[in-house]
């Protein structure tokens, strides 16, 4: 059973964004924003696909791994949900209404997928997205790049990826113990790795455009050379994220939300209906 604490915070999102950036800091910020986009889609859509998955879990510490990661990831897209409103009033209606757009075939995705696909499907794909992400924020916390400075959101990245690396486990045990197949694993974990990141990519492309930047270029550096290194790591028969070592800094972080969702405010921001 992997230590999971569920941390209801809502964060507030009052600074306008600062659009001001180096083409080097474009590569950055807009597949970061494009993330965000994605996540009242990705996240429920993982929900579903595991309270489908309960049904059929017979080991009661997995099964409460499971409701946990749920509500961690409820946590999530909530704070995403108003995060990105703050994203869509930044940019003229036409940027707007492309971004909703692009949300909106990715929900429909989600939608069919959750509708028409096998389970064993749907758990390749959690477990492909959370192996990814994970190799990122286990570069990031090794790196230093946990706080998010100068990146617009702020500490929401932070607790994000700090609790993505707490609940490292669960998506993965779920897959082992309901299919099992490591060529599987490879093969629909990766496709919807590719599926993933064109969705953040036509976001960023989406507020490029609507900025006027020409060019998005990410630049290589010794962060992004480990999160690649990381991830071809999940790539092997041998991986295990239970096995991974933690970066320090990290379990000094999630105490620091611990201790803030013990102060959080008892009335959070209001959520758009849809999404409440």
């Amino acid at each position: 059973m992997a230590d999971i604490t569920v941390r209801k915070i809502r964060f507030t999102f009052e600074d306008p964004i600062d659009f001001d950036a180096s083409e080097a800091e474009r590569g950055e910020m807009l597949p970061a924003l494009g993330l965000s986009m994605t996540m009242p889609y990705l996240e429920p859509y993982l929900i579903r696909t595991m309270k489908v998955a309960l049904k059929a879990i017979t080991d009661p510490p997995l099964a409460e791994d499971v409701r946990r990661f749920c509500q961690q990831e409820g946590h999530h897209y909530r704070n995403h949900a108003l995060f990105n409103h703050q994203i869509r009033a930044q940019f003229d209606a036409a940027t707007a209404d492309g971004l909703r757009g692009i949300e909106a075939a990715l929900e429909a995705d989600y939608q069919r997928f959750s509708r028409e696909k096998s389970l064993r499907f749907n758990l390749a794909y959690a477990e492909g997205f959370e192996a990814m992400t994970c190799a990122g924020a286990l570069a990031a916390a090794e790196h230093g790049a946990f706080e998010g400075a100068g990146m617009p959101g702020g500490e929401i990245w932070a607790w994000h990826m700090a609790e993505e690396i707490e609940h490292r486990t669960v998506a993965f045990d779920v897959y082992q113990h309901l299919v099992g197949s490591y060529p599987y694993r490879i093969l629909a974990g990766t496709w919807a790795q590719w599926h993933y990141v064109s969705y953040v990519r036509r976001f960023a492309l989406c507020m490029g455009r609507g900025l006027g930047w020409k060019k998005i270029r990410t630049k290589s550096s010794p962060m992004r050379r480990s999160a690649l290194r990381r991830y071809l790591h999940t790539w092997s028969p041998r991986y295990d994220p239970a096995k991974i070592e933690i970066p320090d800094g990290v379990q000094e972080l999630l105490a620091k939300y611990s201790a803030l969702a013990e102060r959080a405010a008892s009335v959070p921001p209001t959520l758009p209906e849809r999404l409440a």
